[in-house]
């Protein structure tokens, strides 16, 4: 089954779902790399990854075990939260590619508008002498700064045709507002990727993103996997059309014209994961479904960000 996919605002389009290799893949890139083609004949062409994620590498040997013709593909990436000025921002995507074993990337995206310490230390990818010396997370000037320039390295990227499109993630209006008012910024980030579901709606942030032509992509659109899958109102339209809470969740979604990042080990999950293009919410589905919004995040709060 061909994926549909959704136009960007370089006139490409992105798939409406991408196979995701982070949360529970995290430094697990073998398992990635026996996944991958399980997802591919399932009917997956978008693979998202990160640097931190740990998965870039098996993403790559994945792929390349398939011999698959690269242009039916679409890979995504994001930078490390300790690329924070043009030249390192051109090195971490051309470390992506190495270990990608790609000649250029579909996406990349800034992966969080501050470095999140918290996350280096847990994952002991950097010593606290490091964590010293990246920018003042907390420092909205020395932050405004430094998100202009990892975006300008970005932007160089583009005109080296190491990357295609380029784009942010977990950026609230604010992050936005600030990056787009520089006259250096020639490109409009593409995507903005960030968690939204039916339990977590940030309409203020959509409405942004749709006014300015930056398209919303999801990660966790299915919220934890459990409590969002067994809402009531979620089990009562699956029910109606005979799909699965997960996939009204998707095509609730793709209604609103947001593709997602949707991760699983399951090939039968993968298959069902895909299966959402042949029925329709109608109006007050969709309205009953944005309703049920909680603000409920699993992945922090962005706007901790200034």
């Amino acid at each position: 089954m061909a994926i549909p996919g959704i136009e960007m605002n370089t006139g490409r389009s992105i798939p409406a779902i991408s196979f995701g290799t982070g949360t529970s893949f995290f430094n697990r890139p073998d398992d990635v790399a026996s996944n991958i083609n399980d997802a591919y004949k399932a009917g997956f062409r978008c693979f998202d990854t990160a640097t931190i994620y740990g998965t870039e590498i098996g993403l790559g040997k994945g792929l390349k075990e398939l011999n698959l013709d690269r242009k039916d593909l679409f890979i995504t990436s994001k930078t490390p939260d300790w690329a924070w000025d043009k030249d390192s921002i051109v090195e971490s995507v051309r470390e992506s590619l190495a270990k990608l074993q790609l000649d250029y990337l579909d996406l990349v995206l800034i992966h969080t508008p501050a470095p999140r310490y918290d996350m280096l230390r847990r994952l002991g990818l950097k010593t606290e002498e490091e964590i010293k010396n990246l920018p003042d997370c907390s420092n909205q000037e020395v932050m405004n700064g430094a998100r202009l320039q990892a975006w300008l390295g970005l932007q160089v990227c583009v005109q080296k045709g190491l990357v295609r499109d380029i784009g942010v993630s977990n950026y609230t209006v604010t992050h936005l507002k600030n990056l787009l008012k520089h006259e250096e910024v020639t490109i409009v980030p593409a995507v903005n990727q960030v968690e939204y579901n039916p339990y977590m709606v940030d309409t203020p942030l959509y409405e942004y993103c749709k006014e300015n032509k930056i398209l919303i992509q999801a990660f966790a659109p299915l919220g934890n996997g459990k409590t969002l899958m067994e809402d009531e109102v979620m089990k009562r339209v699956a029910q109606k059309y005979n799909k699965t809470p997960a996939q009204v969740a998707l095509r609730w979604a793709w209604q609103l014209g947001i593709p997602t990042v949707n991760k699983t080990e399951k090939t039968a999950r993968m298959k069902e994961n895909l299966d959402y293009f042949d029925f329709s919410l109608t109006n007050q589905e969709m309205e009953e479904i944005t309703s049920l919004n909680k603000n409920e995040r699993r992945f922090g709060d962005p706007a901790r960000f200034p």
